[in-house]
């Protein structure tokens, strides 16, 4: 019973008291380029060209001068100012650096995301830009769909059309499939095109017609319906809702309601009929 009383304490001393930590996500690995100059500021402009990275990335800064000057980089993480003794301690900071002699300065972005802004210390009024790190987790990608207009009013024997715009989000891309579903039956509805392929961070459209067929046997009934449209690509799927209004059949300019074209034939060969029965019954009684 001691034995294995003294074994159990054993044990629970070898258990660590912490846990391990959770790995994170794997980081990138990135060189970005800058050549500083008093008068012409980084690379050329003034400010200097945005830099964006995610947090957790190693970063390496290849740093050139284009001027006679003495240069360091510095990015402000507690938005002190370029002048503020606190670097490397809390600011990342590179050793200076001047012409003829580049320095390569690598370091891992270990602070939180947001936006700062890197110098250099010697020329922060004429040498700074804007470092944006951007969270680890990113969202995931997706798209949006809308119409325009949102609603149609059709005559029997008419079309219309509204257009459909897709927007990329969060750098989604590749080919969305359009179908439509109208309830209740009765308008017909295309889209122009059918398949649209999309391009990160953009946006594409096609033309949705909706026909409201008319004439003595097939037309369609006056009254509201609904279209639903969808977009997807298989795996994620979006929709929007055109509604629709049937109305009856435009006038003719005269004021009277225009015929279907088939009720127009059949009338002329009515009368056709009609005046050779007539011709037929005055010759026979003309014998």
């Amino acid at each position: 019973m001691a034995s294995t009383v003294l074994l159990m304490a054993v044990a629970i001393l070898l258990i660590p008291t912490t846990l391990p930590p959770i790995p994170t996500v794997h980081a990138s690995t990135r060189t970005i380029t800058l050549t500083g100059g008093v008068a012409s500021g980084w690379n050329n402009s003034q400010p200097g060209p945005p830099i964006s990275v995610v947090q957790g990335d190693a970063v390496t800064m290849q740093l050139f001068s284009g001027d006679s000057s003495t240069h360091k980089f510095l990015i402000d993480v507690d938005h002190d100012g370029a002048e503020a003794l606190d670097c490397p301690a809390t600011d990342p900071c590179s050793p200076t650096f001047s012409q003829g002699s580049p320095t390569s300065y690598p370091f891992t972005v270990n602070f939180s995301p947001g936006t700062y802004t890197y110098y250099c210390i010697f020329h922060s009024g004429s040498m700074s830009g804007t470092f944006v790190v951007q969270s680890a987790t990113a969202p995931s990608q997706d798209f949006s769909i809308d119409s325009n207009p949102t609603t149609l009013d059709i005559a029997q024997g008419s079309t219309a059309s509204t257009t459909i715009t897709l927007t990329s989000a969060n750098g989604f891309s590749g080919t969305l499939n359009l179908t439509g579903t109208v309830s209740p039956s009765g308008p017909a509805i295309s889209f122009i095109p059918a398949s649209i392929i999309m391009s990160s961070g953009g946006t594409a459209t096609s033309t949705l017609t909706v026909s409201a067929p008319g004439g003595l046997y097939s037309s369609v009934a006056i009254g509201n319906y609904s279209v639903s449209v969808k977009a997807s690509n298989g795996t994620l799927s979006h929709s929007t809702t055109v509604q629709v209004t049937v109305g009856p059949s435009n006038p003719s300019p005269n004021g009277s309601a225009s015929l279907p074209v088939t009720v127009l034939v059949a009338t002329a060969a009515g009368v056709i009929a009609a005046v050779a029965v007539t011709v037929f019954v005055l010759r026979r009684k003309s014998k």
